[in-house]
């Protein structure tokens, strides 16, 4: 049975922030030769089951990858499952998207950007200081 991904939620400065962790399917494609013919496969399609960690469902750590065959919340991942999507799929092929690859980087640049406004505030000092040292 296979577990998915459950997103957490904190809360920052009040504005919600989903943090993912946990396994999560990236499809690569449909099932090769023989296993599409397979009556107990029908429905499903081929792909990886990872462990992933990111935030607002753009992963900035992915591993743990193995080749499955799956349908919903279920998977199958026998010897004969595993050869015949390795020789027709890697993980390369794995369908993240735009967002899911890269997105996390946005939010570490907002972190980097907001810790330089905040230090620069606090070296130099806030404008409401300076009024009152007037």
């Amino acid at each position: 049975m296979a577990m998915l991904l459950v997103p957490g939620r904190a809360e920052a400065a009040g504005v919600p922030l989903v943090y993912n962790s946990g396994d999560h399917f990236f499809a690569t494609g449909p099932l090769p030769a023989p296993l599409d013919k397979d009556a107990e496969l029908a429905g499903f399609e081929a792909g990886y089951l990872c462990q992933v960690k990111g935030v607002m469902w753009s992963y900035f750590s992915v591993s743990d990858c193995k080749p499955v065959a799956f349908k919903g919340d279920t998977y199958v991942d026998g010897p004969e499952v595993v050869k015949a999507l390795s020789a027709k799929y890697t993980e390369s092929d794995m369908q993240r998207g735009i967002w899911g690859r890269f997105g996390w980087m946005g939010f570490a640049a907002l972190v980097v950007i907001g810790g330089v406004l905040w230090l620069k505030e606090k070296i130099k000092g806030t404008s409401d200081e300076a009024d009152e040292a007037a």
